[in-house]
């Protein structure tokens, strides 16, 4: 009898097994679609993020800096490094990564320090940053995914740090076809309620303020948030 529900028990765990590789496989397909975007269409998203910056116009930029009790820190998914180049240039240590290599030597051409890493895969030792910047960026990791990322950050941020996140306002999550490339690109997006996400948020972080921005047809979630 015993070894009858041993062998059970382990054929379940092997169909288990291959049932969790075969999801992780379907899952990091996002993933990869992604990256592709974001590497072929590198100049298009460069001078597309650059026409919405006006970074002397957004509040957002200012506050954070106020904020901060030290100057070192983080952005998560730089992009073409157009808010790093900012911030170093007002004084701040900054560390920018990304997952796309032409995003990230567009950086270092700008003379910054980055790095090519994966969000949900931080490679930073605890309390390094007083504060961690993410525009637009953690929007690219799924739901199910974004609670061990945060937890990540709340371990890399300082006690005392600043955290500052920008989501799309939506439902569900799903992969969308690129503009710039006519749709012969996709990238993945998350898109969130404001309830839903500040449950989120609020399990490792302190919620000190808190924005709905709404830019052409767009709505943004912003939220500045303590450790």
């Amino acid at each position: 009898m015993n070894l009858f529900l041993n062998s059970n028990l382990n054929k379940t765990k092997n169909l288990s097994s291959k049932n969790n590789a075969r999801e992780r496989r379907i899952m990091e397909e996002y993933k990869k679609k992604t990256l592709e975007s974001y590497n072929k269409n590198t100049d298009a998203f460069i001078n597309k993020f650059k026409d919405l910056l006006r970074i002397h116009e957004r509040e957002e930029f200012s506050i954070f800096i106020k904020l901060l009790k030290g100057k070192k820190i983080l952005e998560l998914g730089c992009g073409g490094g157009e808010h790093a180049l900012y911030f170093k240039q007002r004084g701040l240590d900054v560390t920018c990564i990304d997952l796309s290599e032409e995003m990230i030597e567009e950086c270092k051409r700008r003379g910054l320090a980055a790095e090519v890493m994966d969000i949900e895969e931080l490679k930073f030792g605890k309390e390094e940053f007083d504060g961690i910047w993410a525009v637009t960026s953690l929007l690219h990791v799924p739901k199910n995914k974004l609670p061990d990322v945060l937890r990540k950050i709340h371990e890399i941020l300082r006690g005392g740090g600043i955290f500052y996140i920008c989501l799309k306002e939506g439902e569900g999550e799903r992969m969308v076809g690129d503009k710039e490339s006519d749709g012969k690109t996709q990238r993945f997006f998350a898109y969130w309620q404001g309830e839903e996400i500040k449950k989120l948020l609020e399990m490792n972080f302190e919620i000190i303020k808190e924005e709905r921005v709404t830019i052409g047809k767009t709505v943004f979630l912003e939220y500045f948030l303590k450790k």
